[in-house]
């Protein structure tokens, strides 16, 4: 097993030799950084955590800060020897981020290492991914945390709303105290406001002992409120008064009693349309999103698709390696997982991995075992691979081909435009290519070159028209523009890198 990498940041002997003394005796591998300017190229190279000495100089501490500030899901321990204000200063702080004081005492020390390396792997476990949309929710967990807001989780379902909440109560400060989800559309609107508020002994029949709600057991602790938008109004007026008031009347009781909770709701609607239909109270959508926090589904983060495969068949195939029939996925499969557009989101991912996991079929999984499995089927002839009898180069030749032949259309359509005195011309749109023929074929190649008024140019520059045309065409959206152009989605981004588009 690999050891974790501590980068120490350090120009004191003394400090470095008790950290490392202590760090390696529980299998770490430390490394002595004495010049801050090498931190950024270590990071890069990858670190577990790092270590901060606040006695470095100033100039070495505002470097350290601006490069940590890039990497805020990297826990850091910082090392005082008196006050940290300087330190506070320069960084944005975060729960992943512990002051250890000087001289360290070992245990504290090692205490330290090992929480903050905890919540680190609790929140990459939990959300995995490393598209720009999960980084950044990720960084917005880290930041509202530790805070005492409210916040609204929003996203369709099984995008995972449940995790986010989780996640925010684990970095709340409150993670040792208790933690009570409660599904709003899960229980009957006429029990909701009991399991909510607790009831007192005989306010209704077969009430024969007094109940506390969920709001008095979460005391000090976190209440999750999931698909809140389905809330009766009536319970929806008793919870706004919780949220202002922080107290709460039990059902039948005319005691009001003080709580200490953090709110935390989730809804797969849109509360602003439920507002604006009259079904959910305008006052309490506002005081529920003090924040929001937006899961995007996962047809919007495909590039999370593989890193959430690798991570179920771990979770399912733990302990199994002797009797899982489960081999893992060919290219066809991967190719079509990446294209399904996932209406359950993480949900169904998760489900489907289980069950390929204990009832698939022996060795790897290809598209064709897959497709009894999927909702609704993508579409195969575009999106997977299917046997052409032609080279990806032959395929790549034959779109710049035509291309080309819709671009010396266009500038003949142009040109005759202008000739007529006409003030706007509307442009072909590209097409796609699926079968081509031979002859035409050889007939673009020979028509390659420059018109008679030297309109086109060289063939690179004509390819980047191209792609810049399907582009525009569909408004930036490269999925698109790769069926557009009759290609396939990995290569219209190769093309991307190369002709420099953003």
């Amino acid at each position: 097993m690999a050891r974790t990498r501590y980068l120490l940041l350090t120009q004191d002997p003394g400090l470095a030799a008790a950290c490392s003394r202590e760090l390696r005796a529980g299998s770490a591998e430390v490394i002595e950084v004495r010049d801050a300017g090498r931190l950024s190229a270590l990071l890069d190279r990858g670190a577990g955590l790092v270590l901060v000495d606040l006695n470095l100089p100033d100039l070495s501490l505002q470097s350290i800060a601006e490069v940590l500030a890039e990497h805020r899901e990297l826990p850091v321990v910082v090392l005082a020897a008196g006050s940290t204000a300087a330190w506070d200063e320069l960084s944005r702080g975060s729960p992943l981020e512990q002051v250890v004081e000087v001289p360290v005492d070992g245990g504290q020390l090692t205490a330290a290492v090992s929480r903050l390396l905890e919540r680190s792997r609790f929140l990459c476990e939990n959300l995995v991914g490393n598209s720009e949309a999960i980084r950044t929710l990720r960084e917005q967990i880290l930041l509202v945390g530790p805070t005492p807001v409210t916040v609204l989780i929003t996203g369709e379902s099984g995008s995972g709303k449940d995790v986010v909440a989780r996640a925010l109560h684990h970095f709340s400060g409150r993670d040792d105290k208790p933690y009570k989800p409660i599904n709003c559309a899960a229980i009957p609107e006429n029990l909701l406001e009991n399991e909510l508020f607790g009831h007192e002994r005989g306010a209704f029949t077969d009430a024969r002992s007094q109940t506390r709600g969920i709001f008095e057991q979460a005391h000090q602790g976190t209440v999750f409120l999931d698909e809140i938008g389905e809330m009766a109004r009536s319970a929806q007026v008793r919870l706004l008064r919780v949220l202002e008031e922080r107290r709460v009347t039990r059902i039948g009781g005319d005691q009001s009693i003080e709580v200490d909770v953090r709110m935390l709701a989730a809804s797969n609607k849109d509360l602003l349309s439920s507002v604006s239909r009259g079904e959910f109270r305008r006052d309490l959508y506002h005081r529920l999103k003090v924040v929001e926090l937006y899961l995007p589904p996962l047809r919007e983060r495909r590039a999370d698709i593989p890193l959430l495969l690798e991570h179920f068949v771990q979770i399912y195939s733990r302990g199994q390696k002797d009797h899982s029939r489960f081999h893992g996925f060919t290219p066809r499969a991967l190719d079509l997982l990446a294209e399904y557009d996932w209406p359950g989101n993480v949900r169904e991912l998760r489900n489907l991995v289980e069950h390929l996991v204990f009832l698939g079929p022996a060795g790897r999984v290809d598209a064709d075992d897959l497709l009894p499995h999927l909702e609704r089927e993508p579409d195969l002839g575009v999106n997977l691979p299917v046997p052409t009898l032609k080279t990806p180069d032959q395929s790549e030749r034959e779109l710049i081909y035509f291309a080309l032949l819709d671009l010396k259309r266009e500038v003949a359509d142009l040109r005759r435009t202008i000739e007529e005195g006409r003030e706007t011309a509307v442009p072909r749109p590209l097409r796609p290519v699926y079968q081509v023929d031979a002859d035409a074929v050889a007939g673009a190649a020979s028509d390659l070159g420059e018109d008679d008024d030297g309109v086109l140019s060289s063939l690179k520059e004509l390819e980047r028209d191209a792609i810049a045309r399907a582009l525009e065409q569909v408004g930036n959206n490269r999925r698109k523009a790769a069926e557009l152009l009759g290609i396939g989605e990995r290569t219209l981004y190769r093309k991307l890198d190369k002709y420099g588009f953003k």
